[in-house]
Parts: C-alpha cells; structure tokens; sequence
C-alpha cells in the first residue's frame, strides 16, 4: 500500500490535481518503521519521527493528511490530529481510531485487487485536506540533519572488500566490539536519553554501533549518523572509519535486524569464531512491546548479551523473567542485563565486551 500510495501521489495526474487545489506539490513524510522502509524503497520519503514522537509531529501542523497501518494508532493521535484538522485514515481493522476515515486493506490480500483504488482515495483526501486547512498556524522547526543510511552485508563487504579488514580491527583493537542498538522509545523513561546516552558511551570506548528503527532516530538527528559523528568516536575508532564513515551504521526499519545479524556473521566468519564468542552486544535501552521482546530473543539465539534500561514485560511470571534474563546462559550462552542507569548499562556493555576480548586472546 504505501509503494502504492507514493506512485499515485507521484504521477503527474495527482501532482496536476494538487497544483489545482493550490498546492505546488506532493511531498510524503514518515514517521516510525514505516517511514524507514519508505525511505529506503523510494527516493524522496522524508522521516520526521519514531512512534512516540508521532503527536509532536502532527503538532506542527504541517500535516494535511495521516495514514496509518498497524502502528502509531495511539488514543491521542485524533485529539492532536483535530487540533490541526488533520485527516486521519485507517487501513488496519485491527487498528483503527475512534473518528478516522477507515479505508480497510486486509493483509491476507482479499481485496488486494483495489491497492489502487484505495491508493488513489488516500492522496485525493489529502489533497482536499490541504484545502481545507488553509487557515491551520503551521510551526516547522529550522532544523534538519543529513545522514549516512543503508548500510548492509553487500555494500559493507564491497567497501572493505570482504568481512576481513573488519575482523582485523577487531582483532587487533582498533575497533573494540561492535553493538547493535535498536528497539522502540518507552514513555515510562526520558525520551530518546537511554538511547543517546549509551551510544554516547560505546562509541567513546571505540565500539562500532548498528542501529535501526525507532531508536535510530535520536542517533540520526543528533548527528550520530553522519561522518562528521566520528568526533563522537573514540581515537582509533576515528582512524578506523577515517573520515569516510559514521560511527553509527543505519541498516533500515525495526525488521531490518537481520541485516545487522548477516554482517556480524559474516565478520565472525573472516575471525574464525563462532558469532558467541566474539566481542558483540545487543541493546535495546527504551524498549516498550512484544517486538523488541522478540528481537532481543533473536540475538540471544546467536549467543550475543542483551542490554535494556527498561524491565522487560513479563513480571507476571517469575519463572518466566528468571529464564528470560540469567536461565538462557545454559541453552543460549547469553543473558539479559537491564539496568534502569542508561550510562551505567553502556559501563557493563564495555566491560562485558572487553570480557570477551579476553577469552579471545585479542587483549
């Protein structure tokens, strides 16, 4: 649906039909996962926000239409989105909103036959909605950021040429563990600190960060994500990445951890050890759902720690939490580590990373 929604709103029918309605165009912005995957799949797909910044977004009141999928259908979406007469559409019937257009778009692909019906409805409402709003206050902060994205197995090992120039600054220190930090934001902690704050930390001690999703949005506008981010960066991390690269490499939306699993892989591979044994982490300081539970489950399948600054949902069972946080070190060879200090967490991560160093002989 959205590749759909974007091709509609591209053509030069819409674009006609929009100049018609005063507009001098159609440009589509994106919050969340959602956003991510645009971004990377068609040229000219701005990302504003991660999910809990989707009301701060819509409080600009530069918004003339939102459309949602499965995600940011959160209860004050409409309270904002009335505020600003900013028409909300619906796609999921498993998550609607209480006074959002509803076009329903069944993901077994029922009525997948009126993708571009409905694609074409979604634009022409925003197209109305804009003139209709005319008269909404229109506040866009003055500030915007660049950043290197797309990072993945194939054009990674295309840079280096192989997995074995990144095993080898691993091995000799240059680049002292690598970390995959990822997850959703959490309104029970400070937005976006954890994320920042333990990035912060790694990369002070030379620790290459991957990162995706929600989190990575804090990592993108603070400029963690551009090779000017490499002042953020420990000495020889910085001579690592020599000027070409950040210190954060973005791999895409929140489902796109499998990127980040490919190429650790393939880096353990060139070292000649298994992917638990190396010098690797996992963390997810806000995580908020079931999602992020899954996605640390998956690396924890590789043997590689999970770090959180958030308790993980499952108090109900204390038989379940005992096995999901130290039980797994047995079957799995990792555990999961939360500590609610973000800085105090990247403090174990390095510690722990430099732990396995030793076991390596690399320190």
């Amino acid at each position: 649906m959205v590749s759909e929604i974007v091709r509609v709103g591209r053509s030069q029918e819409f674009i006609d039909l929009a100049k018609a309605h005063g507009a001098k165009g159609i440009q589509f912005y994106g919050v969340c996962c959602s956003c991510l995957a645009a971004m990377y799949r068609y040229e000219g797909v701005i990302p504003l926000s991660n999910a809990v910044g989707a009301e701060l977004v819509l409080g600009t009141g530069a918004l003339d239409l939102w459309v949602a999928d499965v995600q940011d259908v959160f209860p004050s979406i409409m309270d904002v989105a009335r505020c600003f007469k900013t028409t909300v559409v619906t796609t999921s019937d498993s998550a609607r909103l209480p006074g959002a257009e509803h076009y329903a778009y069944d993901h077994h692909h029922s009525n997948i036959e009126d993708t571009e019906k409905l694609a074409r409805k979604i634009v022409t409402r925003a197209i109305e909605s804009f003139e209709a709003r005319r008269d909404v206050p229109v506040f866009i902060p003055s500030y915007e950021v660049t950043a290197d994205v797309g990072f993945n197995a194939e054009n990674i090992a295309e840079e280096f040429n192989g997995f074995g120039p990144l095993a080898d600054a691993l091995k000799s220190g240059q680049i002292k563990g690598i970390v995959n930090i990822v997850g959703c934001n959490n309104p029970r902690v400070v937005y976006e600190r954890a994320v920042v704050d333990v990035a912060d930390e790694l990369l002070k001690n030379n620790i290459l960060l991957f990162t995706n999703g929600c989190a990575s949005f804090p990592l993108l506008k603070l400029g963690f994500c551009s090779k000017e981010g490499a002042a953020k960066a420990g000495d020889s991390l910085q001579k690592f990445l020599g000027g070409k690269l950040p210190p954060v490499w973005h791999m895409g939306e929140c489902v796109d951890n499998t990127r980040a699993s490919v190429v650790l892989g393939g880096i353990a591979q060139a070292a000649g050890h298994d992917i638990k044994d190396m010098p690797y982490g996992f963390a997810s300081p806000e995580w908020s759902n079931e999602k992020g539970l899954d996605a640390s489950l998956a690396f924890r399948l590789f043997g590689i720690d999970s770090y959180h600054c958030v308790e993980p949902p499952v108090q109900g069972s204390t038989n379940v939490e005992n096995f999901l946080k130290h039980d797994t070190k047995e079957t799995l060879g990792s555990v999961m580590t939360v500590n609610v200090d973000p800085k105090a967490l990247a403090k174990q991560i390095v510690a722990d990373i430099e732990e396995k160093r030793r076991k390596l002989g690399w320190d």
